[in-house]
């Protein structure tokens, strides 16, 4: 990758978590991805996230990885909250339901970063707009993420499992502001750093393209 560059990669790096069963694996799992991040990359700030879907039952674990996030410099959002009051020191909330954003907003104050999952809820996504969310997050279609992208600024996640470094490169040239690519780097057959080079190749690949286009 080019050592030229300044500001922050086109799209950012999107991983989910929901199974704390093996924290030794998952901890070491998110230092190697931040690691490979902040080595490899050549911007001057990136933008990658964490979502922590939250269990009652992994409550501490929760907080540790927040914590650890946050140290590797990564953005930690808590998504499947009923309570807001404690998000365990994370840096957001990612809401189901659009109704609860006032609530969310209230309590976390303007510093918060709240996002809205629509899935491929065209109406819901521009509730989402209307109400002036943070993100939202929207199923891994390139034509909904271009849709979107027509209607506002807000950052987008492309969100599917069959996301990799093959076809990343369409959602963002549709202008995607993240890319949900857990299975991919997570799972990688080489590695938790080879998917994530692999990854930041193809964005910033993709990157060169879309800035050639416009």
């Amino acid at each position: 990758m080019s050592d030229d560059k300044s500001g922050s990669p086109p799209c950012g790096i999107y991983i989910r978590i929901d199974n704390y069963s093996d924290m030794m694996r998952l901890i070491t799992n998110l230092r190697q991805m931040a690691m490979t991040i902040n080595r490899a990359s050549g911007y001057e700030k990136n933008m990658d996230v964490v979502e922590l879907v939250y269990k009652a039952e992994a409550d501490e674990e929760i907080g540790d990885l927040v914590a650890l996030i946050q140290a590797e410099g990564l953005v930690a959002i808590i998504s499947g909250l009923e309570e807001f009051e404690d998000i365990k020191d994370a840096d957001g909330v990612l809401l189901d339901d659009a109704g609860l954003y006032q609530d969310a907003r209230s309590i976390l104050g303007e510093d918060a970063i709240i996002g809205i999952s629509c899935g491929a809820d065209k109406d819901k996504a521009q509730k989402a707009i209307d109400m002036e969310a943070d993100f939202v997050v929207l199923n891994g279609d390139p034509s909904l993420i271009s849709w979107f992208s027509a209607q506002s600024t807000m950052m987008s996640v492309a969100s599917s499992a069959g996301i990799s470094n093959h076809n990343c490169g369409e959602f963002v040239r549709s202008g995607a502001g993240f890319m949900d690519v857990t299975d991919y780097i997570l799972e990688h057959e080489k590695g938790v750093m080879q998917g994530t080079v692999n990854i930041m190749h193809a964005i910033d690949l993709a990157g060169q393209v879309k800035g050639s286009v416009n």
